[in-house]
């Protein structure tokens, strides 16, 4: 379980100083967001946990800060409020808020701001976590496991007991993140003023390809989740689309606005805002360009049913590599400046031609 001594403010500057000097206020969020997580669980409720606090459980390594918690219930249980008083009850958290919301579509959810005292911060007498709970059956089939809450970022009792939770597989997160990622068709739309989120998704790809072991697991959680999505915004029922909306996103990003479907004013001022939650490693226009290509590779595979797929290993192998017309030959200038992203872009575009 999570020792107190976590929530102290010598703990939080410590851990803020090993992790390259990362943003104290931001630390202690996400020291809370795991805490308000073990709460939860040993609240008896009965939930799958998600998003991007997750990742740091699934991966045991914190590339981004992520300081809220997403979870989802299967069914709404009678007690819920038991569940969250709980919390308050057996924590030193000094309330909770609904936060009510006008949340379209026919999406059945909730949203809770959990307030706590900070230590970081002189400014404010109040901080919060936030709690969003979908209540829905999980869309994640067989592919969860459960993890230890264990992090860098926390300490634990005397008696290294972690508390566990069930969190989908690095593959099916993947595949909801690439729904996530198509700011045109089924995530956080261009034009309002959220565009940190579609970056976030962008940089959780990134990641979690480097993790993945199996496509089909990505595939199949993709194609559930899509169609789920594409049903509450009324479109299409087409995942094809989303995979062209992918690819449109990440074309527009590598050849800086020049092709492909997208707003790069917007996308430029999400990489820009995204960067004090990741401390790991600088973050910039040109960082962008392989987590774009590794989305833009796995939309071919997946557009494909292709299963098979390849990892950047030798940069000496694309030296006579060249993408062609149809298209864009504008890629070609990644071989020098981003050969690994060279690499999935030239394979991406040879699995659509190949398989026309």
């Amino acid at each position: 379980m999570i020792h107190v001594e976590s929530l102290t403010l010598a703990w939080i500057e410590k851990t803020a100083k090993t992790n390259r000097n990362a943003d104290k206020i931001l630390v202690e969020k996400v020291i809370r967001a795991l805490y308000l997580l073990e709460l939860l669980q040993l609240s008896g409720l009965r939930f799958l946990f998600k998003g991007g606090t997750s990742l740091m459980l699934l991966t045991q390594q914190t590339k981004r800060l992520s300081i809220d918690v997403d979870i989802i219930v299967p069914e709404k249980p009678d007690d819920l409020s038991s569940h969250l008083t709980y919390v308050i009850e057996q924590s030193d958290f000094i309330r909770l808020e609904k936060n009510v919301r006008g949340d379209k579509n026919d999406i059945q959810k909730a949203h809770y701001k959990f307030y706590y005292q900070p230590v970081t911060s002189s400014r404010a007498s109040e901080e919060y976590i936030l709690l969003d709970i979908l209540f829905e059956a999980s869309p994640y089939a067989t592919f969860t496991a459960l993890y230890p809450i264990r992090s860098d970022f926390i300490q634990t009792d005397a008696e290294g007991i972690f508390t566990e939770v069930t969190i989908p597989t690095p593959e099916a997160i993947l595949g909801d993140k690439l729904t996530a990622y198509a700011p045109n068709t089924t995530s956080v739309p261009y034009g309002k003023n959220k565009e940190i989120e579609i970056i976030k998704q962008l940089y959780d790809i990134g990641n979690l390809f480097d993790q993945i072991k199996d496509l089909k697991p990505v595939a199949d959680v993709f194609q559930t989740i899509a169609g789920l999505e594409l049903k509450y915004r009324k479109l299409a029922a087409n995942p094809q689309i989303v995979l062209e909306d992918i690819w449109e996103t990440s074309l527009h990003i590598a050849t800086r606005g020049k092709e492909g479907n997208g707003n790069l004013a917007e996308l430029q001022r999400g990489i820009k805002n995204i960067r004090t939650f990741i401390f790991s490693e600088p973050f910039h226009i040109e960082a962008v360009m392989l987590p774009a290509a590794k989305a833009a590779y796995l939309s071919a595979l997946l557009q494909k049913s292709i299963t098979a797929f390849k990892r950047f290993t030798n940069p000496k192998e694309i030296a006579t590599w060249q993408v062609e017309q149809p298209f864009s030959t504008r890629l070609n200038k990644l071989k020098k400046s981003n050969p690994e992203a060279f690499f999935y872009w030239y394979h991406a575009t040879k699995l659509l031609k190949d398989n026309e």
